[in-house]
């Protein structure tokens, strides 16, 4: 039985560390939920978001990763995707039975359903997507044709797309409504869309390339790409099962100090229903990559953590409540891998372990199937829109005990 859980009475700590530490693993997820996030007052949560340092120089520094991956299997389910960018799993299967992924492979313009009864068959769902480029090659930078992005269901006909092919400011989060029959749709087929943000007041640039979505229930989050000085998360109302008026709603550079935020998820549990996501932070540095965790409804920073992590773009619960995340490595794609993030203490004071679970070649999107698995799209190698294509979809799971991660 693999118990994980963290005391927190401080005069009890300095005697039983030793021994907690060499009898549990610490959970990263119940380390969040006990002790270091209490839930906002409703005083608090009226409050607007102020804008105030919590930078990576007040974080406590991460503990050194630490490699698990030969306790995983690792299945290579699909070979030579256009660089895939999301994968979902369709809502509502319940636990050993049939269900449904949905993967957006992004070079091509596509959303790809694959079903559990054989997830080597992709089938195109939504087709048409306008693609654009990310990154200069020329600049020996990664670069990629990019169109569809983060995927998130609103109900299991529903699917919101974040969107990248067009313009700087006219990017749109589109969603559509999936036939009954599983006949495909093409892009013009949405039912509505929400955006753009253009340039202006807002945005000195205007938003686009959303990447990160993450649902609640009555907000759809979005990560973005564009003013560099406000490096946005946008945020969509959600009122009976439709979005409406996106906008800005927490600005990560004032409050952290970088730019990228990319990864989002909502933390499962009530008591600590946080906004969850990953700040990349700079190209060139080494393992910078932030996690902070956000009050979905005010937007304060409730918690900063470093990872030791080079560039989180992924990040998901798993069925027993842990967080997961990918690390794509945008300067070596080789360093690239999957983590369970741990909780841990380095001088003293609590902070992240980061612990591998899967290399991958920059791995881009991660998520939980009712069987078990887990599921990983990774965009390989390839450094040129004009390369041949080497994305890929992986099934990872445990080898001692498949049904929980």
């Amino acid at each position: 039985m693999n118990i994980r859980i963290l005391f927190f009475f401080a005069p009890l700590r300095l005697c039983v560390r030793s021994f907690l530490n060499s009898v549990f693993r610490l959970s990263f997820s119940l380390f969040l939920s006990i002790a270091c996030i209490a839930p906002l007052s409703a005083a608090e949560a009226d409050k607007p978001a102020e804008p105030k340092p919590t930078s990576a120089a007040a974080c406590p520094p991460y503990a050194e990763p630490t490699d698990e991956s030969d306790q995983y299997n690792v299945e290579t389910l699909l070979t030579g995707l256009d660089n895939p960018c999301a994968i979902v799993l369709r809502p509502g299967a319940a636990t050993g039975s049939a269900y449904e992924l949905y993967l957006s492979e992004s070079g091509a313009g596509q959303i790809l359903r694959l079903k559990s009864d054989d997830l080597k068959a992709p089938t195109p769902i939504v087709t048409g997507f306008p693609v654009d480029s990310y990154g200069d090659a020329k600049k020996d930078e990664p670069e990629y044709r990019i169109g569809p992005l983060g995927l998130a269901f609103l109900t299991p006909t529903k699917l919101a797309v974040g969107g990248a092919g067009l313009p700087q400011g006219e990017d749109l989060v589109v969603v559509f409504s999936l036939p009954a029959d599983g006949s495909p749709l093409k892009y013009d087929q949405q039912e509505y869309a929400v955006g753009p943000i253009p340039k202006g007041p807002q945005s000195t640039s205007g938003e686009g390339n959303f990447y990160g979505l993450a649902k609640t229930d009555d907000a759809l989050f979005v990560t973005s790409n564009g003013d560099d000085d406000q490096a946005w998360i946008l945020k969509a109302d959600l009122k009976a099962n439709k979005l409406a008026d996106l906008q800005p709603f927490i600005a990560t550079k004032p409050l952290l100090g970088t730019t990228g935020p990319t990864a989002a998820t909502v933390n499962p549990k009530e008591q600590s229903h946080y906004l969850v996501v990953s700040q990349m932070s700079d190209f060139k540095k080494d393992r910078d990559s932030l996690l902070t965790f956000y009050s979905p409804k005010t937007g304060k920073v409730a918690l900063n953590q470093r990872t030791g992590l080079y560039d989180i773009a992924a990040l998901a619960y798993s069925p027993t409540d842990q967080l997961y995340a990918a690390d794509v490595v945008r300067a070596d794609a080789k360093l690239g891998g999957v983590y369970r993030l741990d909780a841990a203490e380095v001088d003293g004071r609590q902070t992240t372990r980061a612990v591998k679970i899967a290399a991958a070649e920059r791995p881009t999107a991660l998520t939980f199937a009712p069987d078990g698995a887990m599921y990983v799209t990774a965009i390989g190698p390839r450094q040129a829109p004009d390369g041949e294509a080497t994305g890929v979809l992986l099934k990872i799971t445990p080898k001692n005990d498949p049904v929980k991660f």
